[in-house]
């Protein structure tokens, strides 16, 4: 996992996984890819715009319940804040980021003094 050097909020860091999300108060999950994290919010990249504004809960593809530190992977609510496409492939694909409504990334993980 490489961070970020980025003057943010908070320290970002580089990490791909399979994540799943649905617009609230949906069940219907449309697959994308985690870019990035913090304990504010993430990255992910997906085949299908989402307008700014929105709300989705996003789900790790693999979450196990059982899992040591589960709660870290159960799910996030959170808002879209930007949607960009991404120009340097064939296919149509957008980056979306989004803010956590509820801080769920354990802030230990920030590092910066």
């Amino acid at each position: 996992m490489k961070v970020q050097d980025e003057k943010r909020e908070s320290v970002r860091y580089d990490h791909i996984a399979s994540i799943v999300y649905a617009y609230h108060n949906s069940d219907k999950f449309y697959d994308a890819k985690m870019c990035n994290f913090c304990h504010s919010g993430m990255c992910f990249e997906t085949i299908s715009a989402i307008e700014p504004g929105s709300d989705i809960y996003i789900m790790m593809e693999d979450f196990a319940p059982d899992a040591i530190e589960a709660e870290i992977y159960d799910g996030y609510l959170a808002e879209v804040r930007w949607c960009q496409p991404i120009t340097e492939t064939d296919s149509i694909r957008y980056k979306i980021g989004v803010k956590y409504y509820q801080t769920i990334i354990d802030k230990s993980l920030d590092t910066r003094e």
